[in-house]
């Protein structure tokens, strides 16, 4: 199935014709608008993560601790589990970790919902985010927080996918724009390479977390690849076989 038929929700914005504008600058309006139409669930994902840190940020000024992090470390057990199992995906320790998972959801999440649509993503996030977020908490653990296991879980699904593109190039036997999947694939065997290095370590709740997220993001992202297709996994079988 191609992109063109799974487009979704998404929304065209018009403008007038007789705008007074110069023609170059309408034609970039409408290219910006339509983007934004097509990516607008990470926008609105990143912009809910960030109000939830500014959050953060001014009860710790308020309880006059000097950072996030340091008003997370202070809670009690219980409350660290409480605060893990409920809003976990959705808070950060500090500037440095919210920022490097925004930028691997405002690439990787912008990217597969411009080819899907904003009702995958809206899926993912929160059944990545709580499954990995409760996995070091079933095993005893105060639990992990942030965005981490669903960045793992975007490059996971964004690695299946592009190396599908990638063969159905191949496939047709031609040469065009799908080669720059190589570059993804690049960045998501350098993920998945941290996540199965994970395995050997697994030194804290962080590390279980990264590796479930980008466990399940493998599973999800195979998943929705066929949907992609308009395969099922019996289908997906038998063409193997």
């Amino acid at each position: 199935m191609c992109k063109d038929t799974m487009s979704g929700d998404h929304e065209e914005t018009r403008f007038p014709s007789n705008s007074a504008l110069p023609a170059p600058f309408v034609r970039f309006l409408h290219s910006a608008s339509v983007l934004r139409n097509e990516v607008v669930g990470t926008i609105t994902l990143i912009a809910f993560l960030v109000a939830i840190f500014q959050a953060e940020i001014l009860t710790a000024t308020a309880f006059e601790y000097t950072s996030s992090r340091a008003l997370l470390n202070s809670v009690p057990r219980d409350a660290k589990i409480i605060i893990a199992a409920t809003i976990g995906p959705f808070i950060h320790q500090g500037p440095r970790h919210l920022t490097d998972n925004l930028g691997v959801l405002l690439v990787a999440g912008a990217y597969l919902e411009y080819q899907y649509n904003r009702r995958f993503l809206y899926l993912f996030y929160p059944l990545v985010g709580y499954l990995a977020a409760w996995v070091p908490l079933l095993m005893g653990s105060v639990g992990s927080v942030g965005a981490s296991g669903v960045t793992f879980g975007l490059t996971s699904w964004l690695l299946i996918h592009s190396i599908s593109r990638l063969l159905e190039m191949g496939y047709e036997g031609t040469l065009d724009l799908r080669i720059l999947h190589l570059t993804a694939v690049f960045f998501g065997l350098v993920k998945a390479r941290e996540a199965v290095a994970l395995l050997g370590m697994m030194d804290g709740a962080d590390d279980v977390t990264h590796f479930f997220g980008a466990f399940l993001g493998l599973f999800l992202g195979l998943r929705f690849v066929l949907d992609y297709y308009g395969l099922s996994i019996g289908d997906w079988i038998q063409r193997l076989e």
